[in-house]
C-alpha cells in the first residue's frame, strides 16, 4: 500500500454512511408517499364561471383587455 492510500477503516465507514443515508432517505420519501396528498385549504368543492374563447386572426394585433378577477383555468382538448 502506498502512503497516499484510503484505509480500509476509512472506506469501510464511508461505505456504512453510504448504506445508512439511502436507507433513511428511502424511508422517508415512501412514508411521504403513503402519506398521500395534502388536501388544499378552504377550496369549494364545486364553482361555476363564464368562460368566453375569441380566435383572431393572426395577422390582427389584439387589444389588450383588463380584468380585476383571477383564477385558475384548466383547458384539455380531446380528439375525436
Amino acid at each position: 500500500m502506498a502512503e497516499n492510500d484510503i484505509s480500509r477503516n476509512t472506506i469501510f465507514v464511508l461505505v456504512a454512511l453510504t448504506l445508512l443515508i439511502s436507507v433513511l432517505g428511502t424511508w422517508t420519501v415512501l412514508t411521504q408517499i403513503n402519506a398521500g396528498p395534502t388536501p388544499a385549504p378552504n377550496m369549494p368543492q364545486a364553482a361555476s364561471g363564464h368562460v368566453q374563447l375569441t380566435i383572431i386572426n393572426p395577422n390582427e394585433k389584439p387589444q389588450p383587455v383588463s380584468t380585476a378577477a383571477t383564477g385558475r383555468v384548466v383547458f384539455d382538448v380531446k380528439k375525436k
